[in-house]
């Protein structure tokens, strides 16, 4: 039987959708344990949002015949169980996941030769761009909005003059500049999410071997928010903040070990991202170091996740290109 051909624009969409039919279900939950109005108002355009992508793949994909991926569904949340997070790390949860989706949503478009997966993707990122906004003002009306480092303004340009700009090592090293600053910052962020979103699903997933798994994930979370938060305190700025007291002691699981271990795979991945994003605008040695070993930690950790996926079943394969070495045989 003939196969159609499909462009990589129209496949590339494989990846949003697999991520919004996970964060309907997130959505979904959230909805049903946060009390505050503020909140659960902007978690409804959350899931709207989330409803409205996943609805707009579908008729690409039906219009090209091509096959509609499982994602996640009703079965993977569990809405009657109880509040797991606090209604704030809810709203710190989707402000950061936004971040995540402009960032998936500019790469989507800048790849993209077609109009209409354009046009798309223009949609996707305006409407995650408005709730990036609405998170962001949300969390400093509520006092919850952490306050990024500040640094003495310079009194003028400098040139660097010295190759030792670069160095980093041992002894004595220059004091981090901004782009350094922010990097490591704003990754801090992340590595908190990743820590206590996961320590939540830690003590609520139903298999052993993936509650083991989430634990590892923490401690290096917590590893690396240790490395670099001490990196910003031996230049007395400031680092991030823990959201450990806003998890609840609930044991019982909203969502499926399949989305979880599936919520976390995209976390690892992001990380190796925005790692790799540090290091390439890291200007001391010590600091490519440290972002390098970071990455290459969390390979080995996507890479068990993997073999945990696959060994049950979960691991949805991306579109792929044909093995023509094997066509021959």
């Amino acid at each position: 039987m003939e196969k159609n051909i499909v462009s990589l624009n129209l496949s590339n969409l494989w990846t949003p959708y697999m991520n919004n039919t996970m964060g309907t279900c997130v959505n979904k939950y959230a909805l049903q344990t946060i009390t505050d109005p503020e909140i659960h108002q902007i978690f409804d355009t959350a899931l709207q949002l989330s409803n409205d992508l996943v609805q707009k793949i579908t008729v690409f994909f039906n219009n090209e015949n091509f096959p509609i991926p499982h994602g996640f569904t009703d079965e993977d949340v569990h809405l009657n169980a109880p509040r797991l997070f606090s209604d704030d790390f809810w709203l710190f949860y989707l402000h950061q996941m936004t971040i995540h989706g402009l960032t998936g949503y500019s790469l989507g478009l800048t790849t993209s030769h077609s109009s209409d997966v354009r046009q798309f993707y223009t949609e996707a990122y305006k409407r995650a761009a408005e709730l990036y906004d609405t998170t962001l003002e949300k969390l400093e009306s509520k006092g919850l909005l952490e306050r990024t480092p500040k640094i003495v303004l310079p009194e003028k340009i400098e040139f660097a003059e010295k190759q030792s700009f670069l160095a980093g090592w041992f002894g004595n090293h220059r004091p981090l500049n901004v782009i350094e600053i922010s990097s490591l910052f704003f990754n801090l962020q992340k590595s908190t999410l990743t820590k206590d979103l996961v320590l939540g699903f830690s003590q609520t997933a139903q298999s052993k071997e993936i509650r083991t798994f989430f634990k590892q994930v923490v401690e290096l979370a917590e590893e690396h928010i240790s490395i670099f938060s001490s990196i910003l305190h031996d230049d007395f700025i400031n680092s991030t903040t823990s959201w450990d007291t806003h998890i609840t002691d609930s044991q019982i699981a909203p969502f499926s070990d399949k989305l979880m271990m599936f919520h976390c795979a995209f976390l690892i991945q992001a990380a190796m991202a925005y790692y790799g994003t540090a290091l390439a605008g890291s200007m001391r040695r010590d600091l490519g170091l440290k972002n390098s070993s970071a990455i290459a930690r969390d390979v080995k950790l996507a890479e068990d996740c993997a073999n945990i996926m696959i060994a049950n079943g979960w691991f949805e394969e991306p579109p792929h290109s044909v093995d023509r070495r094997e066509l021959p045989k």
